[in-house]
C-alpha cells in the first residue's frame, strides 16, 4: 500500500512540475494574460482598437502561437455557421493536457466556416472564417 501511495505522490508532483513549466512557457509570450489579469484590467475599452470588417470582407481566424507548447486540440465550439458574433465573443475552446484557452473573435461579423472538432492544430491553422455584415 505504501508503494502505491508513493507512486501516486510522485506522479502528482511530477504533474505539478510540468504544469508549472507550461505556465512559465505561456508567461514568456508577451500577449499571454491570465484570467485574473484580464478581469483586473476591466472592460474591452482598454484593448487595442482593431479595424472593423467591411460588409462582404472575410477574415480568417487562425490558431495562436503560444510559444514552445504541445499541439492544441479544438475541444468545443460556442458558435455555429451562420451565427452573428461581436468582437470579444468567445468562439471556441482550445486545449491540450497542459492548458485550456478560450479563443475570442477580433471582429463583428457572421461565422461562415468552422474547423472540425477534436482536430489537432498547430500555430497558423485555420479555426474559422468571419464575414463582415
Amino acid at each position: 500500500m505504501r508503494k502505491i501511495i508513493e507512486a501516486y505522490l510522485a506522479k502528482l508532483f511530477e504533474y505539478n512540475k510540468k504544469s508549472a513549466q507550461y505556465m512559465e512557457d505561456l508567461k514568456a509570450n508577451p500577449h499571454f494574460r491570465t484570467r485574473e489579469e484580464i478581469e483586473r484590467e476591466g472592460p474591452k475599452s482598454n484593448r487595442v482598437a482593431i479595424p472593423e470588417l467591411k460588409a462582404g470582407e472575410v477574415s480568417v481566424c487562425t490558431t495562436p502561437d503560444l510559444g514552445n507548447q504541445m499541439p492544441l486540440v479544438l475541444e468545443k465550439w460556442y458558435v455555429k455557421v451562420g451565427d452573428k458574433v461581436n468582437s470579444g465573443d468567445v468562439l471556441c475552446e482550445l486545449g491540450n493536457e497542459a492548458v485550456t484557452i478560450e479563443f475570442e473573435s477580433f471582429y463583428n461579423g457572421k461565422v461562415i466556416w468552422i474547423c472540425e472538432l477534436k482536430k489537432g492544430l498547430v500555430p497558423g491553422d485555420e479555426l474559422c472564417k468571419l464575414e463582415g455584415i
